[in-house]
């Protein structure tokens, strides 16, 4: 049976997808909702798959948990996720990729082709909605299609200014551009050398600012005239690219003394410019000489635009950046003024900052029970289930349901009162269920306690399950009562709900070790709690858990 590793930063979805992939002949061998947890539990017990969600908890990634299980025990790796259209993967970060919201039988089918692509490299259709397979990089697959060298090469150079243009976009450091477009260039037409040169106005020069594999003091100190005598300076001044296969047959140039001392032979110049005067120009210089053609200055010219526009990136980031500090100095003096409604201001900013973030997170909890609601009903059509089934999945909708009044109620915030929100859903119930049982009280008392919204998810699963199972078995008289009650500890690092009823008492049915009352133990140990049972005169549950030192923030 293989055994599967799940890694997901919802309690319910990864409970949710355990039931499923052990309905379908695998072992979970452990759930993971961090990057760390995920790692340890991997070396521990070196699953055969992997099922990751691309976001997990604490900021981590799915990819972070690929990355660091290499080698040859490497599961296959199958992403889950509703983020596919932002994801650029490829087979360095698994094996392939399902999209939300899926099907149960999706996941089973996506692990079996899974499966194959890990035994023979190869999936065979029909593949679900939303998968497809991580494609490898472009040099392996321009390798096995049996193409020319130069294909080979043009393809290469292709990729790597793809690369080189998606780092420059979102790199605001412009020396790091500089030095990478020199690196790969140089890499790209396959020599040692290559330097970027600045024209400096003042000076009438061009100074090498970045470079790759030149002796130390030549970048950032040496320079050469922006005329005709150099092939830098005679590109600047033309504005044409400028090819020489070898400089000793060339006596028009006077060149500077660190050609010599690298022994230079050739060189390709081509001008960076957008708009108005050029920045300066990239260079290539190789100590043999070559043939270059039209597809080299191509390459370099593309290298030379994205260059040219991260030059006007950076500028016009310069001048963004001095009309903020100069808003900053304007509003450091108001500050100087109005000390009071600064720090007034200032919160009001924390504030809202908090609140895009909980935004954010709340559109992402709304996803992930949009694809619990998805996974449970497609499960019960697949049971066949009934009125129980559907009233099963009800009772949890409603559970989720208050979360969210509650949430939104006390406007958005990282932490809810679990002792508000549990009165709550006991008043949702007693009003629920009030038609069908009229002679069945329910009672709660409970204390403040301040829980992150996953913990105050799962627990009221939990009660929802037990409160359900009461009015459902414990009374075929018609009459009894239900009690709820939730005090915390002292000191106060842990809490405890006690559930009672005086109805006829519980008794454990074959299946419930999955489903049912069994979810009620499954979400307990998840948060490192525990859940008691006795059954004389009546039932009893005793739920502990921990309650961490949390800090609750409130954003009206």
């Amino acid at each position: 049976m293989p055994r599967v590793l799940i890694a997901e930063d919802d309690f319910l979805i990864a409970d949710l997808l355990e039931d499923v992939l052990v309905d379908g002949g695998y072992e979970v061998c452990g759930i993971a909702r961090t990057v760390q947890d995920a790692v340890r539990i991997a070396e521990r017990d070196k699953p055969d798959l992997a099922v990751l969600d691309m976001r997990l908890a604490d900021g981590g990634l799915g990819t972070d948990v690929a990355a660091r299980l290499t080698g040859q025990d490497r599961p296959g790796i199958l992403y889950a996720t509703g983020n596919v259209s932002q994801m650029r993967l490829t087979k360095a970060d698994g094996e392939a990729c399902l999209g939300k919201p899926y099907r149960p039988e999706d996941v089973i089918r996506s692990l079996k082709l899974v499966e194959q692509l890990v035994r023979t490299g190869e999936a065979s259709p029909p593949f679900p909605r939303g998968f497809y397979v991580l494609d490898p990089v472009a040099a392996v697959a321009a390798t096995a299609t049996g193409e020319s060298a130069e294909i080979r090469r043009l393809r290469r150079q292709q990729a790597a200014l793809a690369r080189f243009g998606s780092f420059a976009l979102g790199e605001r450091d412009l020396g790091k551009v500089l030095t990478e477009a020199a690196r790969v260039c140089a890499e790209g037409l396959e020599v040692p050398f290559c330097k970027v040169c600045r024209y400096r106005p003042e000076e009438d020069d061009l100074l090498v600012e970045a470079g790759v594999g030149w002796h130390q003091g030549v970048i950032g100190h040496v320079v050469s005239r922006a005329d005709e005598s150099s092939p830098q300076g005679r590109c600047f001044t033309t504005g044409e690219p400028v090819i020489c296969g070898n400089l000793s047959q060339d006596a028009t140039f006077v060149l500077p003394a660190f050609y010599a001392e690298h022994g230079i032979i050739s060189t390709v110049d081509v001008v960076i410019k957008k708009e108005g005067q050029p920045y300066g120009v990239l260079e290539i210089d190789s100590p043999v000489q070559h043939d270059y053609d039209q597809h080299d200055i191509d390459f370099l010219t593309g290298f030379a635009n994205v260059l040219a526009e991260a030059v006007a990136t950076s500028k016009r980031n310069a001048l963004l950046q001095a009309a903020v500090d100069q808003m900053r100095d304007m509003v450091a003096d108001r500050d100087r003024l109005l000390a009071a409604k600064n720090i007034v201001l200032h919160e009001k900013n924390a504030l809202l900052a908090e609140k895009a973030v909980l935004a954010q997170e709340l559109q992402h909890r709304v996803r992930n029970n949009l694809q619990l609601v998805y996974g449970m009903l497609s499960k019960q059509l697949l049971d066949g289930a009934g009125k129980d089934g559907i009233a099963a999945i009800a009772r949890r909708v409603m559970t989720l349901a208050q979360v969210y009044d509650h949430l939104l109620g006390t406007g958005l915030s990282r932490t809810i009162d679990f002792g508000g929100y549990l009165a709550s859903l006991c008043a949702s119930f007693q009003a629920l269920q009030s038609v069908q049982y009229p002679d069945v009280g329910l009672t709660c008392h409970v204390e403040p306690v301040i829980l992150d919204l996953d913990s105050v998810t799962a627990l009221g699963l939990v009660i929802s399950e037990l409160i359900s199972n009461s009015y459902a078995h414990a009374f075929p008289k018609g009459s009894g009562h239900i009690a709820v009650s939730l005090v915390r500890g002292q000191p106060a690092d842990d809490a405890t709900v006690t559930f009672s009823d005086d109805g006829v008492g519980f008794t454990q049915s074959g299946d419930s070790k999955r489903h049912g009352l069994g979810l009620v133990k499954r979400l307990m140990q998840q948060l490192s709690g525990s859940a008691a049972l006795r059954s004389d005169h009546g039932t009893s549950w005793t739920l502990r858990f921990p309650v961490p030192a949390l800090q609750s923030v409130a954003l009206a």
